[in-house]
């Protein structure tokens, strides 16, 4: 619907990431056919215009996609973020129907830069004829680096995404993706959980690369948009993914120093537990993962967790040092 409202406009348009890796999972991987479809709750489209038509921004394309999604009965919820090239999209049916709902996120073709290891990138917008391949290269990993393109084409997988899903490995694009983002390999275990898929070889030694040349143990700190992006991504696996097979991902690849500096949180041999009890007394599972680190409520601070998060993790210290000098 959407993707017909734009027909007629100087725009190349892409289905990208998690809804062209899921199809060819399922279908290649774990051998549904043709006559079992795949229903994404999310959905990632990737707009380029045409690079000798005038410029096209989002907010003058949202007008489309209201009038065709009201006549196919959705409603829309939209919030467009025209300074970033991105917009993001809640559908719901207009009228009951059991349908749930639908997630939609639009982006302009663009490329980053990071100035900084850790920062947030400079991000900018391009028209250029390899639109899509410029875009598909500041991805994370290679199994959300494809792309079919709308509406008809064969698929771009310029990082070898379906032979890692064939092969159930987590491939970075290229040697500075952990430096540049360390958050990445959080996002790597919540596929891995999800999926059944490990990191590749190669990943794995450039995690290890990163750990040894990592920075903020010392001045300058941690970033401040770091260690958000830290404690988003694992709020994130925690509550959508798979979190005991993701937070062992963790530990078995040695990221949780990328939380916890001091190791103790690596070492930690009791999380699973902490976290059992805490899901079973509906009390959020971050704080009781941060619990196992050397200064929980240091590890908190730094990754921006909510105060009442932080409120909570300092009350259970005082009773946990009470209760050790009993």
């Amino acid at each position: 619907m959407i993707l017909a409202s734009l027909r007629g406009q100087p725009l190349q348009a892409w289905l990208v990431g998690g809804v062209v890796r899921d199809q060819w999972l399922h279908r290649y991987r774990r051998g549904a056919g043709p006559g079992h479809p795949v229903r994404p709750m999310d959905v990632d489209l990737l707009l380029a215009p045409d690079h000798q038509a005038p410029a096209l921004t989002l907010s003058q394309l949202a007008p489309h996609w209201d009038g065709a999604l009201a006549a196919a009965g959705w409603s829309l919820k939209a919030q467009v973020h025209g300074a970033f090239g991105t917009a993001h999209l809640a559908l719901q049916p207009s009228r009951p129907t059991g349908e749930p709902p639908l997630a939609i996120d639009v982006a302009m073709a663009r490329t980053e830069h990071y100035a900084a290891p850790g920062e947030n990138p400079r991000v900018m917008l391009t028209a250029a004829p390899d639109a899509a391949l410029v875009d598909l290269r500041r991805r994370d990993v290679s199994i959300n680096s494809m792309a079919l393109p709308w509406p008809s084409g064969p698929l771009l997988d310029p990082h070898g995404g379906q032979k890692d899903l064939e092969q159930g490995l987590l491939r970075f694009l290229h040697g500075a993706s952990l430096r540049d983002d360390p958050t990445r390999v959080i996002r790597a275990a919540r596929y891995g959980a999800r999926l059944d898929m490990d990191l590749a070889p190669e990943a794995r030694q450039q995690l290890q690369d990163t750990m040894d040349l990592w920075p903020w143990r010392r001045e300058p700190p941690c970033p401040p948009a770091l260690g958000s992006r830290l404690g988003m991504e694992l709020a994130l696996l925690l509550c959508q993914e798979p979190w005991r097979e993701g937070l062992t991902l963790l530990q078995r690849w040695g990221a949780l120093d990328l939380v916890d500096w001091s190791g103790a949180l690596q070492r930690d041999s009791t999380w699973r537990r902490r976290l059992h009890w805490a899901a079973r007394w509906n009390l959020p599972l971050l704080p009781a993962l941060l619990m196992g680190a050397a200064h929980p409520l240091d590890v908190a601070q730094r990754l921006q967790l909510p105060m009442t998060q932080q409120r909570l993790m300092a009350q259970t210290l005082v009773l946990r040092d009470w209760l050790g000098g009993k």
